[in-house]
């Protein structure tokens, strides 16, 4: 006889089957075959695979007395057509079959999530590496966050995607980091061509509370005036042309300064 795990698992006609973290695979396997044999099947799948359909809008004609055209809104629900009623509906039974798949303790983490396409990519990032646990994760991202610094001088675009995406990573497994660390976290690791534009931030924006998004967008806008500082790391000299000079450079880390115009 089957034990309820296996039963879970495997799920029913009327029940999806149960995600086991040690067996993500078959699961994916699992539900997808459970969605395509429902009525409006392919529509459900569409909906976790591409997010649901925007919502429908509708156009009011002009008042009889005005030749100006009112802006578009969304349709309330009794003027949507049978289609959209339809692709509405799919959206929804994609939420909650997903919803209906997985154990507490992950459908806990992944309850702020809006879509049944948030709920599959998340559930994603959660099992990557086979049978390893949430906790395991979290200890995965820790350990990432703590190690996180500018590769080389990259932009400050590409250093803020990858920042942004640990903190979305971390915030999917409920690991939170406060404010405050997290902002000191993203100014003090950017290249050292931002030292002056950082020493700014910190004197005249509250990182505290800011979001680092906020920052991120106030460093942007000098960009080119902070790349004018190019660190040569190879003998470790910053060589900074034109006016625009770091008032502030790292002495431990033993940067030569030379000043050409």
């Amino acid at each position: 006889m089957a034990s309820n795990e296996e039963t879970n698992a495997a799920g029913t006609d009327t029940r999806p089957p149960m995600l086991v973290e040690s067996d993500y695979d078959s699961w994916k396997i699992r539900i997808h075959r459970y969605i395509r044999g429902k009525p409006n099947g392919k529509l459900i799948w569409k909906s976790i695979q591409n997010g649901p359909t925007p919502h429908p809008m509708i156009t009011d004609p002009p008042p009889t007395d005005s030749a100006v055209v009112p802006a578009p809104r969304e349709k309330l629900d009794s003027e949507f057509s049978e289609e959209e009623n339809k692709l509405e509906m799919a959206d929804t039974q994609a939420e909650i079959i997903l919803s209906q798949g997985l154990p507490r303790h992950i459908f806990n983490n992944l309850n702020q999530t809006s879509t049944a396409k948030e709920i599959w990519d998340n559930v994603e990032l959660l099992m990557q590496g086979s049978g390893r646990t949430i906790q395991q994760r979290k200890e995965d991202l820790f350990d990432e966050y703590e190690r996180f610094r500018a590769i080389g001088n990259e932009s400050i675009h590409d250093y803020f995607v990858r920042f942004h995406k640990l903190v979305n990573d971390m915030k999917i497994t409920q690991l939170n980091i406060p404010t405050h660390q997290m902002n000191t976290k993203f100014v003090n690791n950017l290249p050292a061509y931002w030292g002056k534009y950082v020493t700014n931030v910190k004197q005249n924006m509250d990182i505290s509370t800011t979001p680092y998004v906020q920052i991120y967008t106030h460093l942007k806008a000098y960009e080119p005036h902070a790349k004018k500082c190019v660190c040569t790391k190879g003998v470790k000299r910053v060589v900074c042309v034109g006016l625009h000079v770091p008032q502030e450079i790292d002495a431990s880390r033993g940067y030569e300064l030379t000043m050409s115009y």
